[in-house]
């Protein structure tokens, strides 16, 4: 008999989980042999919908050492088989999932990719800026890995007159977030020890909570105003914008019109 074909889907989630996961990504799921879902790299707030609960056997959870350090053996284990592996987001946004395509590629599996909806464009859709002003992406981390990398990019891209889409660090296993107003205070404590006027109280930004999902939250205005809101009472994943300091002036419109900003 002939064995089976090794098979890997990379699939995307979108911002939603299970709720924005495309028809093509259902058609997968009903022929693949095993599907795992990884929940490292964000959070998954739904359960599962009616249509993929018929399913339901076929899921498991995987963790990053599963996929990252041990990938050789979680392939070996696959092999023959068709595999679905469900991510958040789109797969290859950024680069935690790259060591396993290559590692599939290398010992012969079929690797096929299935896009979905990003934090990286839809935050830009969702906050009225122009996709094409924004410049390098950073993650803010924890505190206790602490960094001014984010404050140096912002830098970096303003020089530019570029925005700056600043994710702010999830860990998902411990339910544990980073909020908006804080990586606010982290930033600002940093401009206080360098002064080089990158990141004041007076700086437009955007803050987004949950994009994408039922409570979506987004708000925008100096600074000040925005370190004010009770992010951590709004819930993750949440995100920052920093705009650039000259705006085009379709940007300034809709600024004013969705999130009354006066120029």
């Amino acid at each position: 008999m002939e064995k089976q074909e090794s098979t890997l889907y990379f699939i995307g989630m979108g911002l939603r989980g299970f709720y924005t996961c495309s028809l093509e990504c259902l058609d997968i799921l009903q022929k693949a042999d095993i599907i795992y879902i990884e929940k490292y790299t964000n959070f998954i707030l739904e359960e599962l919908p009616p249509l993929m609960q018929k399913m339901s056997f076929k899921f498991k959870f995987v963790t990053r050492e599963e996929l990252e350090e041990k990938d050789s053996i979680f392939l070996e284990k696959n092999r023959n088989k068709t595999i679905a592996l469900l991510i958040p987001g789109d797969p290859f946004i950024a680069t935690t999932h790259i060591s396993l395509r290559i590692t599939a590629k290398k010992k012969g599996f079929k690797c096929q990719v299935v896009h979905n909806t990003s934090i990286v464009s839809a935050a830009a859709s969702a906050s009225g800026l122009s996709g094409y002003k924004f410049g390098k992406t950073v993650t803010f981390p924890f505190s206790e890995n602490y960094s001014d990398i984010p404050y140096e990019i912002i830098k970096a891209n303003k020089l530019i007159n570029a925005h700056t889409l600043v994710l702010l660090d999830i860990d998902p296993f411990s339910n544990r977030f980073l909020a908006i107003n804080e990586a606010i205070d982290q930033l600002l404590e940093i401009e206080r020890k360098k002064s080089e006027n990158v990141f004041i109280n007076e700086s437009k930004v955007i803050g987004i909570a949950q994009l994408g999902h039922k409570y979506e939250f987004i708000h925008a205005g100096t600074v000040l105003k925005i370190k004010k809101i009770h992010w951590r009472e709004i819930g993750p994943p949440q995100a920052l914008i920093v705009c650039a300091e000259n705006l085009h002036f379709t940007e300034e419109e809709s600024l004013k019109e969705l999130w009354g900003i006066e120029n």
